[in-house]
């Protein structure tokens, strides 16, 4: 579910109209009356003044700023002229509102200064983009999307900083006499085409495209819920088939089971707007139900796949371009543990016996604590694996049971979420959970970690888990 953010915890419809009421403003001068509020600070500049006064009047700018950061006093030049030559000026003088506002370092990024900026395309929409119909301070943002009076949400992350789409504010909260300015590091442009959209206009994702209407996700990829890809190329494809060209790819896919293709693409689909700068190092669950790996170590890496191309924003989303198809488990946790052979034969013998292979066939998603063959001749005291079987089969069940049940957690816990602490197990006893030397369960190491299943994640361990019961 989306968070939206919120303003004094005002409802999303009346973020909209206020919005909606900006654009009236600035399109037919609706009403030449400012907005009276409490809070108006009648001492302090208007928003065009106070971004006019960096770079001039100092005193006037840290009146209403609070410097963060190590990014030096901004100046926005550029942002004041493209402001005056759309004649929004006036409006942005006179609304209560809250303003994004790139610096002249980040319209210089992208080419654009004082002498060219007449000439960007729709810069009017451009700016509005910017403007939220109301001021918001950074103690009231919460994640998700908001409307901006450009008709077209900007997704808000506060969960390290405050990020605006993919910029960064680098001041916030500088307070005007008609509402708030946020200084951020990088130009916003509003999207104009859906996820869908994006891959049917640009001809290197035509087998995407293809492989999306051929799985019937072609029509979630055009809806309003916020999704991001990570989108192959049609190169990524051709070498992931391993065929010739284009063409041949689509055909390939086109022959392939649906329900396959379905989940090959959907493992390259992630939940909400997450934008390059908000990724971290470790897993990110997919629509698929598996995870992917993030590695920022040596630029973005998804699994084994370059980012060629982050942040392409989309009205519903966001894609990353990357040079290779994702590939992901396609074995449940009993035949990925089975494909081990014969590493796991007395844990799945143990599993048999108790009656839960099927249920880690199965059910789930579960994680798993999987003790390896020399693992279990050691809790058993013996050096043969036929020996150790007959002992297996030998056990009480419930007992049995009580034991692996012990190793196993009712969800997908991957190395990187876990911390220190309890956590329970499908036996109803906790397991401990020690990150302080390597990652330990109890007194076992993790020897070999996030083993991906269709239906959860294995991790490896030397030693047998023994629940407190038994």
């Amino acid at each position: 579910m989306k968070t939206l953010l919120t303003v004094n915890r005002l409802p999303k419809i009346y973020l909209y109209f206020l919005s909606a009421m900006l654009i009236c403003l600035v399109n037919f001068s609706c009403s030449n009356e400012e907005v009276e509020t409490n809070d108006i600070a009648y001492d302090l500049p208007n928003i065009v003044e106070l971004l006019d006064s960096f770079g001039g009047d100092q005193e006037v700018s840290a009146k209403s700023a609070s410097y963060k950061g190590d990014y030096g006093a901004p100046t926005f030049e550029v942002l004041s002229k493209a402001l005056a030559r759309t004649k929004l000026a006036s409006t942005v003088s006179r609304n209560r509102l809250t303003v994004f506002a790139p610096t002249d370092e980040a319209f210089a990024e992208l080419g654009i200064t004082t002498k060219n900026i007449t000439e960007v395309d729709n810069l009017a929409d451009i700016l509005l983009y910017h403007v939220i119909g109301m001021p918001v301070y950074s103690t009231q943002l919460e994640n998700g999307a908001v409307p901006t009076a450009n008709g077209t949400d900007v997704v808000i992350n506060i969960d390290n900083g405050v990020l605006v789409n993919n910029a960064i504010v680098t001041m916030a909260d500088m307070k005007a006499r008609n509402g708030v300015i946020h200084v951020i590091d990088s130009v916003l442009f509003p999207p104009t085409m859906s996820i869908a959209g994006i891959a049917s206009t640009n001809p290197d994702f035509s087998v995407l495209l293809a492989a999306a209407v051929h799985a019937n996700l072609a029509g979630a990829l055009g809806d309003d819920i916020p999704e991001t890809v990570f989108a192959p190329t049609n190169q990524a494809f051709i070498d992931f088939l391993g065929v010739a060209d284009t063409q041949a790819a689509i055909s390939t896919i086109n022959s392939l089971d649906p329900m396959v293709v379905a989940s090959i693409l959907k493992y390259h689909i992630v939940g909400g707007y997450v934008f390059s700068n908000q990724l971290s190092n470790g897993f990110v669950s997919t629509a698929n139900g598996a995870a992917v790996e993030v590695d920022l170590s040596m630029g973005v890496m998804i699994n084994d796949a370059n980012v060629v191309m982050p942040n392409v924003q989309a009205t519903n989303g966001v894609v990353h371009v990357i040079d290779k198809v994702l590939s992901p488990p396609t074995m449940n946790l009993v035949e990925t543990a089975a494909s081990f052979a014969p590493e796991f034969s007395l844990l799945l013998e143990a599993a048999t016996n108790a009656g839960l292979g099927d249920t880690l066939s199965m059910g789930g998603p579960f994680t798993v604590f999987a003790p390896t063959n020399q693992a279990f001749l050691n809790y058993l005291q013996l050096t043969d694996i036929e020996e150790a079987k007959a002992v297996i089969q030998s056990l009480d069940t419930t007992i049995l049971t009580d034991i692996l049940l012990y190793h196993v957690v009712a969800s997908r816990v991957y190395s990187s979420d876990l911390s220190n602490g309890m956590v329970p197990t499908l036996s109803g006893n906790n397991i401990d959970v020690n990150l302080d030397m390597g990652v330990m369960i109890n007194d076992a190491s993790v020897v070999t970690p996030n083993v991906q299943s269709t239906n959860g994640v294995i991790h490896v361990i030397n030693k047998v888990l023994v629940p407190p019961s038994s």
